[in-house]
């Protein structure tokens, strides 16, 4: 599809069109911004205002009544009557003064005992419970209220000689209230009332009195059917009259159960909307004088520069051409005394063409020696990647010709990046030419071994006819790795594992034969490494399995699905509370407790076990902590370490910091290794136990009977605890064999001056046979299974007294 040409005069046109049109739309938008704010502010100012002038109105004319009613009762001389019956005499012949006078329109005198003695109009509830009130409070009260209409309600307490009370309530029209503030505000005031409802239209308003009655009419008549009294309570209502325009704003003076009044003020605001339109038209005026300027500036500017710039860009095509000489004829630069941007350019691309005619020459001297290094590793030699699946597509393509098939052999060395990060990457180079070398040596003149990538190694075998051909090979690999690579003064034992994968099928894709050999890699590594694996399709699903715990494992961390449990260790004879084992729990918010043992070894091998394993000893030193609260001070707690965290060179300095940071000394703490995390490299773990031991932690190897069992490196390491595996203990007393390895495991550990930790110990017998022949603490169902984090405390308050087990263990099963 052919590109659209848009000159640079034309682009330049665009931007400063669009700058401008930003600009206006910036400009009209602060315009309107600034309109809606002083009409906001003029609202706000106008109702405050008007609330006020209510206020005072209302309370000069409730004063003057007020005042009225306490000097006609010294008038009447009601202090020297005994009854009340000159004093309603006296008031019947001054309601019409009070009607001319004061806008009165109700008087009632109700005496102290309900009894109305007089009254213009018969007695209402709204005044006979408000004279009730007075009565009670003896105080005068006032209040607008609205019925019908709007009036102020007074009502004024009186007494006789005799100290009789009565009340005098009136209710006086708010016309001249409502005057006033029509000459105070020059605002057209109007009292409405609308029915109580949710949705309530202005156009339903009724007016119960007006200052300005056509006016106020013609503002219903011209706001419409859609607008509602909660908008224009709340935000006002601009409404244009002919040339006019009016703002209304409505204020609650009261409401009842069908009915709610308001004060409507109505303002001119007609010279605010004028300002803001002889604002506006300014403003287009100058920014369209402003844009021709400028269009023709950067016309008359840009057009030159355009010309040149044309120029270059059709000279520019021979460099890629390799037509230097060309290129270098043509006129780039103008012949003047000022240089420009452009001039630079044009030297610049005179330069450039000598710099890619001489590149140019180079790169064909440089090509064919390219072509021989991209088939070859640089470290070891031997094939990579790419001559890989030459070889592979070749020996497939070959598959139907010599009716034979092809096997692949996937290596991967065991551990290998525990070199890399305890040694460094120069070591692991060096480990890695001497792999190369003995894959090579293993294999035939007529097959291929090629360096895939990092620590992995494949071998192409041609010619075969069943996977089973491939074993030798993968053996003879096996027994070369099991002597150690010796590196300067370092000597490494490293393993490898290997999978296995064959196929006679001609339409095999050699990723996918790649792929089938890196699975059976992969079976051969979870079971433990230094062996090898043949291909078949259940380790397919296998795999699959694995891929989708590692994603249900990662989510898991990101959502903080972890936790601790804690199974109680107790000393065998005392029935002390020796400290707590704590071991990591995963609750899947679908599938509910998942075992350790699918996805420990998971952990394991991903990167996110360090982080985890971080987690879990502050977790560890929060705990420990709490139970110190609780005055278990002897109390310690065992944190299993893997392989990864051990080897950290951060795990001292983080655990220094968790020391100060809690105040915790570091014998409640015991660390917990596997035999197999301890002899991969003796003396790198060595190293760090030393290194921890000053600090002041003790060391457990767990799991011990199960690995290398051997008593000669734990005799080189500073180790205090030896557990016994479980699965010694569950069979210890109907298997004569496991009973004797237990007593003399504990025979030699004690002699050694070190501890024993018997695990899953689940019946009273397995506690006395162990308590007899010395064990010293006793683990497992017998006492409790493990505790999750937030039932521990209720735990011990139940189970632990003074340090001591409370009560009789029973075997409890999860």
């Amino acid at each position: 599809m052919k590109k659209l040409f848009v000159s640079v005069p034309a682009k330049l046109l665009i931007l400063v069109v669009s700058a401008l049109l930003i600009l206006s739309a910036g400009i009209s938008l602060l315009s309107i911004s600034r309109l809606n704010n002083e009409f906001k502010q003029f609202q706000v100012e106008k109702v405050k205002q008007s609330k006020s002038q209510l206020a005072l109105h209302t309370g000069i004319a409730r004063e003057k009544l007020t005042l009225w009613i306490e000097s006609f009762s010294d008038v009447v001389q009601l202090n020297n009557e005994s009854n009340l019956v000159s004093l309603s005499t006296a008031l019947a012949r001054q309601v019409d003064a009070l009607q001319l006078n004061h806008n009165v329109e109700n008087v009632w005198l109700i005496d102290n005992q309900n009894q109305l003695l007089f009254s213009t109009v018969q007695l209402t509830e709204y005044a006979q419970n408000t004279a009730l009130k007075v009565l009670s409070e003896q105080e005068p009260f006032h209040q607008l209220y609205c019925a019908k209409h709007c009036e102020q309600l007074i009502a004024v307490p009186i007494l006789n000689r005799q100290g009789d009370l009565a009340v005098i309530v009136m209710t006086m029209s708010l016309v001249d209230v409502i005057y006033s503030i029509n000459q105070a505000l020059n605002s057209e005031i109007a009292v409405v009332s609308f029915n109580k409802q949710n949705k309530v239209l202005v156009s339903d308003a009724e007016f119960l009195s007006t200052s300005n009655v056509g006016l106020m009419q013609g503002l219903i008549d011209n706001i419409g059917k859609n607008v509602y009294v909660d908008e224009v309570k709340e935000l006002g209502f601009q409404v244009d009259i002919h040339s006019n325009s009016y703002l209304m704003n409505l204020m609650m003076l009261a409401e009842t159960d069908k009915k709610q009044f308001y004060l409507s003020l109505v303002d001119d605001v007609t010279s605010i909307k004028d300002e803001y339109k002889q604002y506006r038209f300014q403003f287009l005026l100058s920014s369209s004088l402003i844009f021709i300027t400028l269009a023709i500036l950067v016309y008359l500017v840009a057009n030159p520069f355009t010309n040149r710039i044309l120029t270059l860009s059709n000279a520019l095509p021979l460099l890629a051409k390799k037509e230097f000489e060309q290129f270098r004829k043509i006129r780039l630069k103008r012949r003047r005394l000022l240089v420009d941007e452009l001039d630079i350019v044009a030297d610049s691309a005179t330069e450039l063409s000598y710099e890619l005619e001489q590149l140019n020459i180079e790169i064909e001297q440089k090509t064919k020696e390219l072509e021989n290094i991209a088939m070859y590793d640089l470290l070891t030699g031997l094939p990579n990647r790419n001559m890989l699946n030459y070889q592979i597509r070749k020996a497939v393509a070959n598959i139907s010709r010599y009716k034979q098939g092809v096997a692949i052999l996937f290596l991967d060395l065991d551990d290998f990046k525990k070199v890399n990060d305890s040694h460094g990457h120069s070591e692991g180079d060096k480990l890695l030419i001497e792999a190369a070398n003995r894959v090579r040596l293993s294999i035939r003149n007529v097959d291929l071994a090629c360096r895939f990538g990092g620590d992995e190694f494949v071998i192409v075998l041609n010619n075969v006819t069943s996977a089973e051909e491939a074993e030798p090979i993968a053996q003879e690999i096996l027994e070369r790795f099991k002597k150690p690579i010796k590196i300067k003064s370092s000597i490494f034992y490293v393993s490898t594992s290997i999978g296995i994968a064959f196929s006679d099928d001609e339409t095999i894709k050699a990723e996918q034969l790649v792929s089938q050999a890196d699975i059976a890699m992969y079976e051969a590594k979870d079971n433990g490494g230094d062996q090898f694996h043949i291909y078949h399709q259940d380790m397919y699903q296998r795999v699959a399995h694995r891929v989708m715990m590692e994603s249900e494992v990662r989510q898991a961390l990101a959502k903080g699905q972890f936790s601790l449990s804690l199974q109680p260790q107790i000393v065998a004879k005392s029935k002390q509370l020796y400290g707590f084992e704590a071991l990591l729990r995963w609750k899947h918010p679908e599938k509910g407790m998942i075992s350790p043992d699918d996805f420990i070894p998971i952990l394991e091998n991903s990167e996110h076990m360090v982080e985890l394993g971080y987690w879990i000893i502050r977790r560890c030193f929060e705990h420990c902590q709490e139970l110190r609260n609780l005055g278990l001070n002897e109390v310690r707690i065992a944190i299993n370490l893997s392989a990864g965290q051990f080897i950290d060179v951060n795990l001292p300095s983080f655990l220094r910091a968790l020391l100060a940071e809690f105040n915790l000394p570091a014998k409640c703490f015991e660390l917990e290794l596997t035999e197999q995390t301890l002899v991969k490299d003796i003396d790198r773990a060595i190293e760090m136990m030393n290194a921890l031991k000053e600090i002041g932690f003790s060391f457990a190897i767990d799991d011990f009977g199960t690995g290398y069992s051997s008593l000669a490196y734990i005799k080189k390491m500073p180790v205090d605890v030896i557990k016994i595996d479980k699965s010694f203990i569950f069979g210890m007393l109907e298997n004569h064999a496991d009973y004797q390895i237990i007593i003399s495991t504990i025979a030699m550990v004690k002699n050694l001056g070190l501890k024993v930790v018997a695990e899953g110990v689940e019946t009273g017998a397995q506690l006395r046979s162990l308590a007899e022949n010395d064990c010293d603490i006793i683990q497992g169902y017998y006492f409790s299974k493990p505790i999750p984090e937030a039932e521990l405390f209720d735990f011990i308050k139940s189970q632990i007294s003074d340090g001591y087990w409370k009560t009789t263990a029973q075997v409890v099963f999860d």
